[in-house]
C-alpha cells in the first residue's frame, strides 16, 4: 500500500449540532444528520442510498476507496450526547417598553440520553465565557451514568454584565378615529427600534425616571436618564405623564361608544429564529366586542376575555404586528385600565453574549479488531482488514484509524482522517479495505483509533415578557351660556353681553379648548380680541390676540398647548368662563340672531375630540315705538275736603311698555293715604311726590291707581288738579 502523509485532526470547533432553525429544514441537525427527537438526542443518517446496508467510504484527497460501513439491520439512527445551555429569562416592562426588571438564570448541562451506555472521559471547551461567572472554559467529566441523577452534569451560571433585551415587545393604544392608519407597521417598527440598544438594568437600577425629584443628582446619572428617555422615544413630564409620539392617545369620551385601537408589535434581535411565541392580551371587563383586524404573522384568536396570538417562528431582525379593536362606553369618570400583555417564547440564542461550545470529546462502549485470514492456496499470505464496531446506542465519529507494522511504523496499512469516514449509527461497523501481508508467523499489527460520541449542542432559552397596562382617561366637558338681554331695539346700536361657561367634568386634563360661535352678520357682529374676558377658576386670564379669529362669519377662541402655558392644562373640575359682547348694529325690524355655540376640547396626547353644544337663546330685534296715555281725575268724596285721585296709564301703541315711572305731586295743604298701589314717597320736585315703578304694560292694557287726599287749613281743591 502506498504511503500517505497522516492528516492530523484540526484544532477547530466541532461541527455544530444545535437546534438550528436557520437551516432550510428545521429537522436538520448537522451534515448527514436529521433530528428525530430533540429531547432524547435521537438522530438519523440522511442523504444516503437507503437501498443497501453498505455505505462505501473514500479518501477525501485521492478519492480512493478506503472502506465501507455495514449497517446493522439497515439501522441509520443513533443518539447524540446532549450538551445544553439552558436559560430562563423573565422580563417586566412598562407600557413604553422600558425594562423594569430582568430576571435571568442559566444552567450548563451535559446529559447522557442513553439508558444502556455510559459516557466517559468527557472534555468540553466553552467559548465567550467572559459575560458569565463561569470560572474556566474547560470542563472535564470522568463519567456519566445511565440513570438520574448520574446521567446529568449540571452547572449553574449567572450573567455578570448588563443584558440587552433580545425580544422587543410593545403595545400601542390609540383612541383616535384614524388610529388604524396611524398604527402602521413602518412607523411602529421605527419606534420599536429605539429600544434595541436598551440595557436590561439587571444590576437593579431602575430604567424609568422617578416621579420624585432627588435633592442631589450626579451629572452622570442625569445624562443616563436623558439617554433612557431618548431611547424610549418619549420624555417624562410632571407626574410621569408621557410626551406625545404620534402613535398613541389615551382619552375616551363619557356617554359615548368609544372604539379603542390596539397594536402589539414584536421584533426579534436574537441571532436565530424565536419559536413557540404566545402573546396573551388580557381584556378588562369594561371593554366589549373585541375584533382582530390584522395579523402579519401567526394566528390570533379571541378566547373569552383574552386574545391569544401564537407565532411558530419569528426570524431575526423581523418585526411582526397584531391589531385589534375594542369598544368601551363609560357613564362616569372613573379611569379605566387597558389590560396587561403576557408573552412566552423559546429561543436557541444565548443572552450571554455568544456563550457557546468550542469542542466536545466523549467516549462510550466500542470495539475494534483486525481480521487476519490466511489464503487457502497461498500459505503465508494473509488478507487483513480493520473492523471498528459501534456497539453503543450513540452516533460515533471515527476520525482517526492507523494500522501499521510493528517493525516499521512508517509502513501503514490503514490511514484515515476525520473527513474520510461518515458517521456511524448505532450497531454499524466500519470495514477497511483489505491489505495483503506476508508472514510465516502470526501477523501482529499496531493500531491507533480515535473516535468520539457525536454531541448535540443545544441552546434553550425559555423567556417571558410581561407588559404593564395604561390608564384611559375619561374626557368630558359640559357647560352653559346666556345673554344679559335677548331683545334689542331696531335701528339702534346695542351690545348684548354673552357669558359662556365650560366645565371639565371628566378625569382627563385637557390640553386644547376651543369655542366656536356662529353665524355672525353685519347686524350682529362678533367681539374683538381685546373685548374678551376669560375667568379661569375665579382668576382672570389674558386671552392672546392670536387665539381669536373669525372666518366665514364664524368666531373662534382657540386655546392650544395649554401644557406649555403659564396656566397649565385645563384640569378636572376646573371652570372657564368667557364673557364678550355681541355688537347689535342697527338691526332691521323682526331680524333675529339665531346662533350656535360649540365647545371643543382634547387631551394630551391627542385623542378623540370632545364636543358639547349648549343651548343658545335667540336675540330678537324689537321694533319698539312707545305710545301711551296718562290721565288724572279728581273726584270729591264724603265730607268736605275729601277727594279721590284717580291716575290712569294706558298702552295705546303696538309694543309693550317696560320700565315706566308714574309720578304725582301732593299739594302741601293736603294729607294723603288709602292707596290702591303703595307708592314710594319722594321729594323729587321739592315737595312730597308719589312714585310708582311699572315694569311692564302690554299692548292694549291700562292701569288705574287711586289714593285719597284730605285738605287741612287753608287748602285749595284746585291745587289737586296739578299733575306731573
Amino acid at each position: 500500500m502506498a504511503k500517505k502523509d497522516k492528516k492530523k485532526r484540526e484544532s477547530k470547533p466541532a461541527a455544530r449540532m444545535g437546534w438550528d432553525k436557520d437551516e432550510a429544514e428545521e429537522e436538520i441537525v448537522a451534515e448527514a444528520l436529521k433530528r428525530k427527537d430533540m429531547d432524547t438526542g435521537r438522530v438519523e443518517l440522511i442523504d444516503r442510498d437507503t437501498s443497501t446496508p453498505i455505505i462505501e467510504t473514500y479518501d477525501e484527497d485521492t478519492g480512493k476507496l478506503e472502506g465501507s460501513i455495514v449497517l446493522k439491520n439497515r439501522n441509520r439512527e443513533g443518539l447524540l450526547a446532549l450538551v445544553k445551555i439552558i436559560e430562563t429569562v423573565d422580563v417586566e416592562q412598562d407600557h413604553n417598553g422600558i425594562i423594569e426588571s430582568f430576571a435571568h438564570s442559566g444552567k450548563f448541562n451535559i446529559e447522557n440520553p442513553s439508558t444502556s451506555d455510559r459516557l466517559w472521559d468527557i472534555d468540553v471547551s466553552l467559548e465567550n465565557i467572559g459575560s458569565t461567572d463561569l470560572k474556566t472554559k474547560d470542563i472535564s467529566i470522568q463519567e456519566l451514568g445511565t440513570e438520574s441523577p448520574d446521567n446529568i452534569d449540571s452547572r449553574d451560571f449567572k450573567i455578570t454584565k448588563d443584558i440587552k433585551n433580545l425580544l422587543l415587545v410593545k403595545e400601542y393604544i390609540n383612541t383616535n378615529p384614524n388610529a388604524d392608519d396611524v398604527l402602521n407597521i413602518n412607523d411602529i417598527e421605527k419606534d420599536l427600534l429605539k429600544l434595541k440598544d436598551k440595557k436590561s438594568g439587571v444590576s437593579g437600577k431602575p430604567n424609568k425616571p422617578s416621579n420624585k425629584e432627588p435633592e442631589i443628582m450626579e451629572e452622570e446619572e442625569e445624562e443616563e436618564e436623558e439617554e433612557e428617555e431618548e431611547i424610549a422615544g418619549e420624555t417624562w413630564g410632571d407626574g410621569g405623564t408621557l410626551v406625545e409620539t404620534g402613535l398613541e392617545s389615551f382619552g375616551i369620551s363619557i356617554d359615548k361608544d368609544n372604539v379603542v385601537h390596539f397594536a402589539i408589535a414584536l421584533r426579534s434581535m436574537f441571532d436565530k429564529p424565536v419559536s413557540n411565541i404566545k402573546v396573551v392580551k388580557n381584556i378588562p371587563d369594561d371593554f366589549t366586542n373585541p375584533v382582530i383586524s390584522t395579523t402579519t404573522e401567526g394566528r390570533a384568536n379571541i378566547e373569552g376575555k383574552q386574545i391569544i396570538w401564537t407565532i411558530d417562528k419569528l426570524a431575526p431582525e423581523y418585526t411582526v404586528m397584531m391589531k385589534f379593536t375594542c369598544n368601551i362606553m363609560v357613564s362616569d369618570i372613573t379611569k379605566r385600565r387597558t389590560g396587561t400583555v403576557e408573552v412566552t417564547y423559546q429561543s436557541a440564542s444565548s443572552f450571554a453574549e455568544g456563550l457557546d461550545i468550542e469542542k466536545f470529546d466523549a467516549y462510550t462502549r466500542n470495539k475494534f479488531y483486525v481480521d487476519t485470514v490466511e489464503r487457502d492456496e497461498e500459505p503465508g499470505i494473509f488478507d487483513c482488514k480493520l473492523v471498528f464496531d459501534n456497539s453503543s446506542e450513540f452516533i460515533i465519529q471515527l476520525f482517526n484509524a492507523d494500522v501499521y507494522a510493528p517493525e516499521d511504523e512508517s509502513k501503514k496499512f490503514v490511514d484515515i482522517d476525520p473527513n474520510d469516514v461518515p458517521l456511524l449509527p448505532s450497531g454499524a461497523q466500519w470495514h477497511s479495505t483489505k491489505w495483503e501481508f506476508e508472514s510465516e508467523e502470526y501477523p501482529t499489527f499496531r493500531k491507533k483509533l480515535e473516535f468520539r460520541v457525536m454531541p448535540d449542542f443545544q441552546t434553550i432559552v425559555n423567556g417571558t415578557a410581561a407588559l404593564s397596562d395604561v390608564i384611559l382617561e375619561i374626557g368630558s366637558i359640559t357647560g352653559v351660556m346666556s345673554y344679559d338681554i335677548t331683545e334689542v331695539p331696531t335701528y339702534r346700536a346695542k351690545d348684548v353681553i354673552a357669558t359662556l361657561k365650560i366645565v371639565n367634568n371628566g378625569s382627563a386634563p385637557l390640553n386644547e379648548v376651543t369655542v366656536l360661535h356662529q353665524t355672525f352678520s353685519d347686524e350682529y357682529q362678533p367681539p374683538k380680541a381685546d373685548e374678551i374676558k376669560l375667568t379661569w377658576d375665579g382668576e382672570e386670564v389674558e386671552v392672546a390676540a392670536a387665539a381669536v379669529s373669525i372666518d366665514n362669519n364664524e368666531f373662534k377662541i382657540d386655546l392650544r398647548d395649554l401644557k406649555d402655558s403659564s396656566t397649565g392644562m385645563f384640569k378636572p373640575e376646573s371652570t372657564m368662563e368667557f364673557e364678550y359682547p355681541i355688537h347689535c348694529t342697527n338691526p332691521a325690524r323682526e331680524s333675529t340672531f339665531e346662533s350656535e355655540i360649540t365647545y371643543l376640547a382634547n387631551t394630551f396626547p391627542v385623542s378623540q375630540e370632545l364636543e358639547f353644544k349648549p343651548e343658545v337663546p335667540v336675540i330678537e330685534a324689537m321694533h319698539i315705538r312707545r305710545k301711551f296715555r296718562i290721565g288724572k281725575e279728581v273726584v270729591p268724596i264724603g265730607d268736605l275736603g275729601n277727594y279721590k285721585i284717580i291716575l290712569t296709564l294706558e298702552n295705546i301703541g303696538e309694543s309693550p311698555l317696560r320700565k315706566l315711572v308714574m309720578l304725582d305731586k301732593v299739594p302741601d295743604s293736603f294729607e294723603y293715604g288709602s292707596y290702591s298701589m303703595t307708592p314710594e314717597i319722594t321729594d323729587e320736585v321739592g315737595q312730597d311726590t308719589l312714585k310708582w315703578d311699572i315694569d311692564l304694560l302690554e299692548v292694549g292694557d291700562s292701569l288705574e291707581i287711586t289714593y285719597e287726599i284730605t285738605g287741612t287749613g287753608k287748602y285749595s281743591p284746585s291745587d289737586a288738579q296739578l299733575a306731573l
